[in-house]
C-alpha cells in the first residue's frame, strides 16, 4: 500500500518539545528553591565554552542560537575525529562522506537530495573562510582548538550556502599574550597500523608579536579486512587500497603570526596546507541484474524487480573492494589575513581576506562483483567483462574572498554592516572508466596511468567523459545586522539581512557550450531574546536560508539547463539554562521548516543514453517539524553525566515528484508500480531520504584528582534510528548504536595519557546508501561504518 501521514502526527513532536521546553523552565527554579545545605558547596561547574558563531567571543549560554561546540579537551575525551564523529554528538546533525567525493552534512533533516551537486546545504568555514567543495570540508581535528555547529539557516550572517546551517572549525594559531615558548607534541599508536604525530609551537617575539608553527601526519590501513584476492597487491600507487579497506596516509602543517602593535590596532596572518591521501571506503553495491535476491519489489525488467524493499542487506565480515580503487586524493592551500581597527570606544573596523586553492582525484568502483567485474560492459552486452571506477570528482578548486565590517556597540544599540566580495573558479570533471579485471599479479592496468590519455584518446564507451566542466562563480553582498537592548538590559531584538548577488558563469568543454545566470538574494533574520534571570534565556528567531542555482551543461533540453535556488523559512523557540549553582545545563528548542524548490540529481529527460550524466532539476517542496533537547549535569565533584536528543519529521509536500522514479527502464515499467510506490513519482508525504528522524547520545564521565593531575573514566553512548535511502520510502537502512571508552591521566608536568577504543562492542553496520535509479540499471552503493579500533594517546604541553 503506497503510503501516507496525517498532518495530526506531524503535529506530536512539535507538542512533545513545547512540553520539553517548559519542563526545562519551570520545574529546575522549583528544584533550585529545593537545594539544601548539604550539597557540596564547593562542588565545581560545569564549564561552559566560548564561542565565535556570531564573529565575537561569547559563552555558548549566551547565544540565541542553537549551538553545539566542541572544545579540543572534549574531542579528545569522546575521541573525536573527523565530523562522523561530530555527528554522534551533536543533536540533529548527520554526516556521511560517500568516499568523500561528495562528502554531505545534514542539519535537522533537510538532506541534500543532489550529492553531486557542487553547492551543498550546509556552509563549511574554516577560520571564517567558506570551504567551497565537499572534498575538502573533513579536515579531521588536528591542531583544530574547537568546532562548532550552528543550526538553522545562518544565510543573512555566512551568506553563501549556510542554507540549514553552518560548521566552523577554528585552529589552533598563533596568539599574542603568552611570554614563554608554548606548545605540545603528540603521539597515537593504534589498531590496524595507526600511527599519528605532530605538533604546535608558538614563539613569543615580544610583547606584541608572536609566531607559530605545526605539523600533523597520520597513518592507518583501515578497519575493514579486505577478501578480494589481490587486497595485498602492490599496485606501485598511492592512489589504490592496500591490504585493509578505508586507511589513509595525511599530513597537514601550518604557520601563522599574530601581531597588536596598538591597543587599537591587531592583525594575524596564516598559511595551511591539508594533503589527503585516502583510500576507498568499506561497502558493498547491490545491482538489480546480479543481486536478484536482494531486489524484492517493484516493476520488473526482463523478470528482476527494480527495488529493494524493508531492511538493505546486512555486512558481511569482510568487504570487497578492488585495490586499484581509492578514495580522496587531495592537496588544500589556504591563506588567511585579517585584521581590526578600534575607531573609537564605540566604533570598530575589521577586514578579512582569504585565499583557497586545492586538487582533488577520486576514482571509486560501484561493482557487485569487483573480483570478476561486468556491471556496464560484460560478455552479455558482447564484450569481455570489465570492472567500472566512477572517477569523480576529478579536478580544482580557486577561490578568493574579501570582507570588510564596521561595528558599533552602544548602551541600548549595537549595529554592524559591510561588504562581502567573493570570485572563483571550479574545474570538475567526472569519467566512467572501464578497464579489465585483475588476473595476473604481474600484468594488469592501473586506474591512475590510463584515465587522463584514455580520456583524450577514447572518448567511447570503455571511457566515457560524463561531465567536464569549469564553473565560475562570483558572489558580491551587503549586509548589516542591528540590536535593541531594553533599559534593564534584560530583553533584546535583533534583526540581520544580507542582499547577495551571484553570477555563474559555466563552459561545457565537452560540447563547448556556455551558460550565465545571476541569482539575487536577500535574506533577513529576525530574533528576540529575553532573560527570565541570570541563568535562563528564552529565545525565538524567523530566519530564510537561500542555496544558490546553476546549470546542467549536459542538458538536453534548453528548459533543463538551467535549475533555481533553494529556500527555506525557519521559526524557531528555544531556552538556554543553567541551574543548581552551574550544575545543571539544560537547553532546547522547537522548530518548524518550510522548505521550497529542493534541488535534486535526476535522469535527464531528453536521454536515455547511459553516456549522459544526470542532472539537477528543482524536485519539489518540503516541510520540517522537530525538536532537540542537550543537558550536562555534574552529579558529584567526580560524575558527570550529559545527553543529546533531537528528532526531525521531514517529509515532502504533495506534489512533490521524483522524476527518476516515474522514468520507465529499458525493457520494463517505471520502477514503482502503484503499489509499494507511486509509478508516477509522487512523494508528498514521504520522509526526505538518507537522514535519520531521532538520534541521541549519553555520555557518563568519572574524574578524580591525583597527587599530581587528575584522571577520568569515559564512556559514550550514541544511537540513532532507521532512515530510508531514496524518495520512494521502500528501503531503509537500520537503527545503530555505537559506543566509544576511553581513560586517561593528565599530570602537572604537562604529560598526558589516554588510552580509547572506537565502536567498542564492535557493531558491524551500514552507515548510509547512494542509490542511482536509471532506465539501464538500480544500483545501490552501500557505505559501511568503521570497525572497532583501539589506540593510545601521548601528548605533552610545555
Amino acid at each position: 500500500m503506497i503510503k501516507t501521514k496525517m498532518n495530526t502526527l506531524k503535529l506530536k513532536p512539535v507538542f512533545i518539545g513545547v512540553v520539553v521546553i517548559a519542563l526545562g523552565i519551570t520545574p529546575i527554579h522549583m528544584l533550585q528553591a529545593q537545594e539544601t545545605e548539604s550539597q557540596e558547596a564547593d562542588k565545581s561547574e560545569i564549564e561552559l565554552i566560548t564561542v565565535t558563531s556570531r564573529g565575537r567571543p561569547e559563552v555558548i549560554q549566551e547565544v540565541p542560537l542553537s549551538i553545539t561546540a566542541f572544545s579540543q579537551e572534549d574531542m579528545k575525551r569522546r575521541s573525536i575525529s573527523e565530523l562522523d564523529d561530530v555527528a554522534r554528538f551533536t543533536p540533529g546533525f548527520s554526516f556521511e562522506d560517500f568516499s568523500g567525493g561528495f562528502a554531505t552534512p545534514i542539519i535537522r533533516g533537510q538532506a541534500q537530495t543532489s550529492v553531486t551537486a557542487l553547492e551543498q546545504n550546509v556552509a563549511t568555514f574554516f577560520d571564517g573562510l567558506y570551504i567551497p567543495r565537499s572534498w575538502a570540508i573533513d579536515i579531521g581535528t588536528s591542531n583544530v582548538e574547537r568546532i562548532e555547529i550552528v543550526k538553522g539557516p545562518q544565510s543573512a550572517r555566512y551568506g553563501r550556502n549556510a542554507f540549514a546551517g553552518a560548521i566552523n572549525y577554528i585552529p589552533v594559531k598563533a596568539a599574542v599574550g603568552d611570554d614563554e615558548i608554548s606548545g605540545n607534541i603528540d603521539v597515537v599508536f593504534g589498531s590496524d597500523e595507526r600511527v599519528d604525530y605532530g605538533g604546535f609551537i608558538q614563539i613569543p617575539i615580544s610583547e606584541k608579536f608572536a609566531i607559530a608553527a605545526s605539523y600533523n601526519t597520520s597513518e592507518f590501513d583501515g578497519s575493514w579486512e579486505n577478501s578480494h584476492p589481490y587486497a595485498d597487491l602492490d599496485i606501485g600507487d598511492d592512489r589504490s587500497t592496500n591490504g585493509n579497506v578505508g586507511g589513509r596516509d595525511n599530513t597537514s602543517y601550518s604557520i601563522s603570526l599574530a601581531a597588536e602593535p596598538t591597543e587599537k590596532w591587531k592583525f594575524d596572518l596564516a598559511y595551511y596546507n591539508y594533503e589527503v591521501k585516502n583510500e576507498a571506503r568499506a561497502g558493498r553495491a547491490y545491482d538489480h541484474n546480479y543481486n536478484t535476491e536482494e531486489f524484492n519489489c517493484g516493476n520488473t525488467q526482463f523478470g528482476k524487480n527494480l527495488l529493494i524493499c524493508g531492511e538493505i542487506p546486512a555486512p558481511d565480515e569482510t568487504t570487497i573492494v578492488d585495490p586499484r580503487a581509492y578514495g580522496v586524493h587531495a592537496n588544500t592551500d589556504t591563506i588567511r589575513f585579517s585584521t581590526s581597527y578600534a575607531l573609537s570606544d564605540m566604533w570598530s573596523v575589521s577586514y578579512l581576506y582569504g585565499k583557497i586553492e586545492g586538487d582533488t582525484d577520486i576514482g571509486t568502483s560501484s561493482e557487485p562483483d569487483p573480483i570478476n567485474c561486468g556491471t556496464i560492459l560484460n560478455a552479455n552486452l558482447g564484450f569481455a567483462d570489465l570492472c567500472n571506477f566512477q572517477t569523480t570528482p576529478i579536478g580544482g578548486i580557486e577561490y578568493d574572498s574579501h570582507e570588510l565590517r564596521f561595528s558599533f556597540v552602544g548602551d541600548k544599540l549595537s549595529a554592524a554592516f559591510g561588504g562581502y566580495i567573493s570570485s572563483g573558479e571550479d574545474d570538475y570533471r567526472f569519467i566512467s572508466f572501464n578497464i579489465a579485471p585483475i588476473t595476473d599479479p604481474n600484468d594488469y592496468m592501473t586506474l591512475v596511468n590510463q584515465v587522463v590519455p584514455s580520456y583524450i584518446l577514447n572518448p567511447g564507451p570503455f571511457n566515457s567523459p560524463l561531465a567536464n566542466e569549469l564553473t565560475k562563480t562570483d558572489v558580491n553582498s551587503i549586509f548589516g545586522e542591528l540590536q535593541w537592548t531594553s533599559e534593564d538590559g534584560a530583553t533584546r531584538a535583533g534583526t540581520e539581512v544580507r542582499y547577495a548577488k551571484t553570477e555563474v558563469d559555466l563552459l561545457n568543454n565537452r560540447s563547448g557550450e556556455a551558460f550565465n545566470a545571476e541569482f539575487n538574494a536577500v535574506t533577513p533574520r529576525f530574533t528576540v531574546e529575553h532573560d527570565l534571570n541570570d541563568d535562563s534565556l528564552l529565545f525565538a528567531s524567523l530566519a530564510k536560508g537561500n542555496k544558490g542555482g546553476g546549470f546542467n551543461g549536459s542538458a538536453t533540453f534548453v528548459e533543463d539547463q538551467t535549475f533555481g535556488e533553494e529556500t527555506n523559512w525557519v521559526a524557531e523557540i528555544g531556552s538556554k539554562n543553567t541551574f543548581l549553582d552551574g550544575d545543571l545545563v539544560l537547553n532546547g528548542s522547537v522548530y518548524f521548516i518550510d522548505w521550497s524548490d529542493i534541488q535534486v540529481q535526476s535522469a535527464d529527460p531528453g536521454s536515455d543514453s547511459p553516456q549522459n550524466s544526470a542532472i539537477t532539476l528543482n524536485l519539489g517542496d518540503a516541510e520540517v517539524f522537530g525538536f532537540e533537547i542537550d543537558t550536562v549535569y555534574l552529579l558529584t565533584d567526580n560524575l558527570t553525566v550529559d545527553a543529546t536528543f533531537s528528532y526531525a519529521d521531514s517529509t515532502y509536500k504533495n506534489g512533490t515528484k521524483d522524476q527518476r522514479l516515474a522514468r520507465p527502464s529499458v525493457g520494463g515499467g517505471t520502477p514503482c508500480d502503484d503499489i509499494v510506490c507511486n509509478s508516477d513519482g509522487e512523494v508528498g508525504g514521504n520522509d526526505t531520504e538518507r537522514t535519520p528522524k531521532s538520534q541521541a547520545s549519553l555520555g557518563i564521565q568519572w574524574e578524580g584528582s591525583l597527587d599530581s593531575g587528575y584522571y577520568y573514566i569515559r564512556s559514550d553512548l550514541s544511537w540513532q534510528s532507521k532512515f530510508y535511502a531514496t524518495t520512494a520510502n521502500v528501503a531503509t537502512i537500520p537503527s545503530r548504536t555505537l559506543l566509544n571508552l576511553s581513560a586517561g591521566i593528565d599530570l602537572d608536568n604537562g604529560i598526558s595519557l589516554n588510552v580509547w577504543a572506537k565502536n567498542a562492542t564492535d557493531e558491524i553496520y551500514t552507515s548510509n546508501a547512494f542509490v542511482v535509479i536509471s532506465p539501464f540499471n538500480d544500483l545501490y552503493n552501500l557505505f559501511y561504518g568503521e570497525r572497532r579500533t583501539v589506540g593510545l594517546n601521548a601528548s605533552y604541553k610545555f
